[in-house]
């Protein structure tokens, strides 16, 4: 005669499988262990030697990346805030334009054009625990 476990028997050892899974998936997959999230002061502190584009400085005093005005792309004053997400090597893989209001006026910045300058920049990677670990941050870009 087979006996049923009880539904708690059955719960718990689901539960533990469940476990199991996601501990393997950690194990096997260090990107998704790895990534942490840092300030802009923290992440432009590791800007590599050489490896902010020409138009960008970083302004320690403000934290926030400063680029050359124009008067197409970046007029004077115009401001954007970008997500920005680096790879294990330093390297932007993604910056986002999250600014919240933007409007059709000439004063705004061309936000595709500064996400392709964001793109450029190199990082010294960031060790956690003697391992390489991806990055997420937020920077502020001033046209000046």
């Amino acid at each position: 005669m087979l006996l049923e476990p009880s539904t708690d028997e059955a719960t718990t050892n689901g539960g533990r499988l469940v476990l199991s899974v996601i501990c393997l998936l950690f194990l096997q997959s260090p990107d998704l262990a790895a990534h942490t999230d840092v300030t802009s002061q923290e992440q432009f502190n590791r800007v590599a030697p050489g490896g902010l584009p020409n138009l960008l400085h970083y302004n320690s005093d403000r934290a926030s990346l400063e680029l050359r005005a124009d008067d197409q792309n970046c007029p004077v004053s115009a401001h954007g805030f970008f997500e920005l997400n680096i790879n294990s090597q330093g390297n932007v893989t993604r910056a986002k334009d999250v600014s919240t209001a933007r409007s059709v006026h000439p004063k705004n910045m061309a936000a595709q054009w500064v996400r392709n300058i964001l793109m450029q920049i190199h990082f010294r990677p960031l060790s956690l625990g003697g391992k390489s670990a991806s990055v997420h941050t937020f920077a502020t870009v001033v046209c000046q």
